[in-house]
């Protein structure tokens, strides 16, 4: 048993490929002895903006609704900064949402 982390993230479709690929250019996705293993699937969603927001969609004081994707895969720790960056580097949205949480392999 070793500790790795499990890195997720939720976006529009239009940006899956360009985020998957960022990541898989930069070698995550490994699982022994296999590459580029990522999980995508759709979800719904719901946000907000306020005063100061400049949403990727939707209205300042109008909650949306919208289908997203959410995009997961394993992450050494010495991936996480790396990682992070390509997401927030090829995700359309002013604020993106990043889970980064901690999980053990056997």
């Amino acid at each position: 048993m070793r500790k790795a982390y499990k890195i997720e993230t939720y976006l529009p479709l239009e940006a899956l490929d360009n985020i998957r690929d960022a990541l898989y250019k930069l070698g995550l996705g490994r699982v022994g002895n296999y590459e580029d293993c990522m999980s995508w699937y759709e979800i719904n969603s719901s946000w907000k903006p306020i005063d100061g927001a400049k949403p990727y969609l939707g209205n300042v004081g109008e909650i949306e609704f919208a289908p997203e994707y959410k995009l997961e895969f394993r992450c050494e720790e010495d991936m996480i900064e790396s990682a992070v960056k390509a997401i927030k580097d090829n995700h359309p949205y002013e604020e993106v949402c990043i889970n980064v949480v901690e999980v053990m392999v056997y």
